[in-house]
């Protein structure tokens, strides 16, 4: 079983549907959102796991949407929460490396567990920034 084929595999034994693309990625809803598998190489036993575009950026936010960023991933730790290329969008994702098809399954469903709660944290921090600027 190749790599694609084993997170695949993997993912439906969690109950998910995932769908893989022509680009080394996997792709399956999740809490009305669709989180992407990003392979890597073959031989590699490294997997991203991303939540794209979870929440937008308004116009001149950008540099307060930012600070959030980045107390929200020194708070997580384990997800790494970021200003997508576009600058128009708040992405998140979980990075890992697996050793068998255990450590897999395992890796996959804290990194889902993770992403799950970044939206939470994402907009608690946002909000805690904007009260204490108001103050």
């Amino acid at each position: 079983m190749d790599k694609k084929e084993l997170v695949v595999s993997t993912l439906e034994s969690l109950g998910y549907v995932p769908q893989a693309d022509n680009d080394r990625g996997i792709f399956f809803p999740f809490q009305m959102k669709t989180i992407y598998v990003i392979l890597g190489e073959e031989d590699e036993t490294y997997l991203s796991v991303v939540l794209p575009h979870f929440a937008e950026i308004g116009e001149g936010e950008d540099a307060f949407v930012l600070a959030v960023c980045n107390k929200v991933t020194r708070n997580l730790k384990l997800g790494k929460v970021y200003v997508d290329q576009t600058c128009k969008w708040v992405s998140a994702a979980c990075e890992f490396f697996y050793t068998d098809e255990r450590c897999l399954r395992e890796s996959l469903e804290f990194s889902l567990e993770v992403l799950g709660i970044v939206r939470s944290v994402f907009r608690k921090v946002k909000d805690d920034f904007l009260k204490n600027t108001m103050n």
